[in-house]
């Protein structure tokens, strides 16, 4: 078993290195190996240079960490992690991505990749439940905002699964590549398209509760609530609901 871990960058100079570092340390060493690749979403050519000088430091310390993936173009947070996941060989088994911001803690992120390493055929979520003693801390209107998003996942999609946002997630690279051609969304609900994906063609999704701090700077603004409902109906309009009994597509 061997990873690859993306974390997809949009500007982020002024959080990475706060996090970066320690998920290297956090990671090295570790079994199952884990190769992580930050990838820049046409953050603008100073923004990537900086991060391509960045991650040619950090590899001196950790060879694990492949060199930075420099898109021109943004295409939005799944548009960067699909375009890091299809960088991977024949060795990576499992494809993950985490976000650059931080707000999951390194420790959490090893915890995790191992918990996947004892059932290395279900796909691996990181939920924000605050069950089996992990923490959860967000402003009253981030987590406001986060409740709303996941009545309206569940009363379109009805998947068997508390939070699909989280910002880890590790999917065996078969079940990944068995859909990616079928998976459209690239932007704030590339996570419900997948899972709706993985879900419909009889991939076990393990929700794993981790301690999560929100991070200043989030890239979700009150204009975005407006777009990821459009999104999320645009979904449910083209998938239908996720039916559990026979992973029918039930529209």
């Amino acid at each position: 078993m061997k990873l690859l871990l993306v974390i997809p960058c949009f500007r982020e100079r002024s959080r990475l290195p706060h996090f970066l570092p320690d998920l290297c340390a956090a990671l090295a060493g570790m079994d199952p190996p884990v190769d992580v690749l930050p990838v820049d979403d046409g953050s603008g050519s100073a923004e990537a240079e900086w991060l391509a000088a960045y991650s040619a430091e950090m590899r001196v310390t950790y060879p694990f960490l492949r060199p930075a993936l420099l898109r021109q173009e943004n295409t939005g947070k799944g548009g960067a992690v699909y375009g890091g996941w299809e960088t991977a060989d024949d060795s990576i088994t499992h494809l993950a991505l985490v976000d650059a911001d931080g707000a999951i803690p390194p420790r959490e992120v090893a915890r995790l990749v191992r918990h996947a390493a004892e059932q290395p055929e279900a796909a691996c979520y990181a939920v924000r439940t605050g069950e089996n003693g992990t923490t959860v801390n967000r402003t009253p209107e981030r987590k406001l905002a986060g409740r709303v998003f996941r009545l309206l996942v569940r009363a379109l999609f009805h998947f068997p699964l508390p939070d699909t946002q989280c910002g880890f997630k590790i999917v065996p690279a078969a079940a990944w590549e068995a859909c990616a051609a079928e998976l459209r969304e690239r932007r704030f609900c590339f996570d419900v398209d997948l899972t709706w994906h993985l879900l419909r063609q009889g991939s076990e999704i393990r929700a794993l509760p981790i301690d999560w701090t929100e991070s200043p700077g989030s890239r979700l603004q009150p204009s975005s609530a407006w777009a990821m409902f459009l999104a999320l109906c645009a979904l449910r309009l083209r998938l239908g609901g996720w039916n559990r009994g026979n992973r029918e597509h039930s529209g």
